[in-house]
């Protein structure tokens, strides 16, 4: 991973926040500029953080993860600080000298901050710097898309793959890790997110963990999953049946899809997220089921699942080129199910371009 040209545009925003250093501590901004792939367990324990001035680059660690640091943020020196990186934080700081520090407000714990300040004392100023480096990972480099794609084809791989084995009788649970191990067998490092396979009634929840309930024919079945590869994500949902839908889940169906046409039609750079958004919800506001739609019409995706820009209702973000974000119109009925369709694009000069491969429609004979 070449992290060069990252810590350089990273130099450029602190330069106009005129900032010193900064603290990063959220895993995937991390990843992003160092390459350091170290285990965290949420939300209070860290495989480290980075410290990175106008001229320096360190990470703070532990002896648990100090040789793999070492070999993985190339160009960073490694500083071993058993665990209490806050503290090897602010010695790291106090040798560089430095006076505005900008720190990750979203993403560190309340008491890294305070060890920060008693540390460092009233002649350092913190300053937080919000989705700054968020910010900057939004818009992806060639290279980035590449990765991002190649976990988008592992990703219909599998779930196709998967397909001719559903039958009734299964449990949600039994083809979740089936999904599971396929994504591994065509090529995945891991999943991007715990994989939901949600039938019938279930269908409703829009995040769901899969149950040992059993698939049945002729209702929806929502499927949401997606692989991680050399670190970066895919997502992909889709919505099937097995044997012949009833007239209800074609009808809802055919307006998803409709809306999610709309909005792949209509996505342009230079449009907000909210705009995006309007493009879908109208469509199935206009077909009655406009409160039905509970959630966004998506979000960035790269090296992690949930990622800048928003594709909401609230969004001001100006969509640009680069930008890689899911497309997923919903209807959600609670004790009938859901219906949610789901595509990965990248924002183009001139609209979009989508990744995903797997058809819209898969209809399933029952057996």
């Amino acid at each position: 991973m070449n992290t060069a040209e990252r810590l350089a545009r990273l130099r450029e925003r602190l330069r106009e926040q005129e900032l010193d250093a900064i603290v990063i501590t959220h895993p995937s901004n991390r990843f992003w500029l160092s390459g350091f792939t170290g285990e965290d367990i949420p939300p209070n324990e860290s495989a480290g953080h980075l410290v990175i001035s106008h001229s320096a680059t360190i990470v703070v660690t532990s002896r648990l993860n100090s040789v793999l640091a070492q070999q993985e943020a190339i160009g960073f020196e490694v500083f071993d600080r058993e665990r209490d990186f806050a503290r090897g934080d602010a010695l790291v700081l106090q040798e560089m000298g430095v006076r505005r520090v900008g720190f990750e407000d979203r993403a560190i714990l309340y008491r890294d901050v305070q060890v920060l300040r008693e540390t460092l004392g009233p002649a350092v100023e913190l300053i937080a710097v919000g989705t700054l480096v968020d910010d900057l990972r939004a818009r992806k480099t060639p290279d980035e898309l590449e990765r991002i794609r190649q976990a988008q084809a592992v990703t219909d791989a599998a779930f196709q793959a998967v397909l001719a084995e559903l039958r009734p009788g299964l449990s949600e649970r039994a083809v979740a890790l089936r999904l599971e191990q396929a994504l591994v067998e065509f090529g995945a490092d891991g999943i991007a997110f715990p994989i939901a396979v949600a039938s019938g009634p279930h269908g409703a929840l829009p995040h769901y963990r899969p149950t040992q309930r059993r698939l049945s024919t002729g209702e929806p079945i929502v499927i949401d999953m997606g692989a991680i590869v050399a670190g970066y994500c895919a997502d992909l949902t889709r919505t099937v049946w097995i044997g012949q839908p009833d007239q209800q889940l074609e009808r809802i169906f055919s307006i998803v899809l409709a809306a999610l046409e709309a909005a792949e039609a209509g996505i342009r750079p230079g449009m907000t997220g909210r705009e995006a958004d309007a493009l879908a919800r109208q469509v199935i506001a206009e077909a009655g089921y406009g409160d039905a739609f509970t959630h966004s019409l998506g979000h960035g995706v790269g090296v992690r699942v949930h990622e800048a820009p928003a594709l909401s209702p609230a969004s001001d973000q100006i969509l640009e080129p680069g930008h890689v974000v899911t497309i997923e119109p919903g209807i959600y009925v609670p004790g009938w199910g859901g219906v949610r369709i789901e595509d990965l694009a990248v924002v183009r000069e001139s609209g979009i371009e989508v990744l995903t491969r797997t058809p819209k429609r898969i209809d399933l004979a029952g057996s």
